[in-house]
């Protein structure tokens, strides 16, 4: 499975960066706040990073080393520089900021609402084709191993469908998410959110065909 994203959350602003377990181990705290400091504006000589209610100070330190894995939250608090000091924001920056920061609200809560769901139907699944689909527990009688089966088969289904629907709905509404020509850095992060939740919907599919297939080889 894909890793979920990790959240960065500044203040009421969420953003979703993509950084799986290896990553964790790659990244220096040092390398995190630069990119910190590109999708915020906020210096990283002035920004404190917060992960389970600690500090975290060392930048030479991987952010493995912290604690932190992948579909976890890491608060940012710190402030941009003076507003004399900065680009005067237009209306254009705004209205991309907000095309933005719902983009980031869908796929954040498509994250939490999915990411334990997923990771759990995976798990299940294989579970599914190991047990029933392997002989392991032909000491039953068929009438019992049968209906096990048949309520087992069932909770599959309903996690997909549940699983799938959610998916579909998010893509959706993030499809209906308009970004205008020049509005660039919206449409890269619409583009991201798609292929972040297309992934996870083409990752469902292919544990769904595996149960099928075993299936099928299991009645021949």
């Amino acid at each position: 499975m894909t890793a979920p994203p990790l959240t960065l959350q500044w203040g009421r602003e969420r953003y979703t960066l993509k950084y799986d377990e290896e990553d964790m181990r790659d990244t220096t705290l040092g390398q995190f706040k630069e990119v910190c400091r590109e999708v915020t504006g906020v210096p990283s000589t002035r920004m404190k990073l917060i992960f389970s209610g600690a500090t975290m100070k060392d930048d030479s330190s991987p952010l493995a080393s912290y604690g932190i894995y992948p579909g976890a939250t890491v608060k940012l608090i710190g402030r941009k520089e003076d507003a004399e000091k900065s680009a005067p924001v237009t209306a254009q920056d705004r209205e991309e900021n907000a095309l933005i920061h719902k983009i980031d609200d869908i796929a954040s809560h498509t994250t939490d609402v999915l990411s334990s769901r997923m990771q759990a139907y995976l798990a299940d699944a294989q579970l599914y084709i190991d047990q029933f689909l392997s002989g392991s527990l032909d000491g039953l009688n068929d009438g019992a191993l049968s209906e096990i089966k048949s309520t087992e088969r069932k909770k599959l289904d309903d996690a997909y469908m549940f699983i799938n629907e959610t998916l579909m709905q998010s893509l959706l509404k993030i499809d209906g998410i308009e970004c205008p020509p020049e509005a660039e850095k919206a449409r890269q992060r619409r583009r991201q959110a798609v292929k972040l939740l297309q992934s996870w919907m083409d990752q469902m599919d292919r544990k769904k065909e595996s149960v099928k297939q075993a299936e099928l080889t299991i009645s021949m």
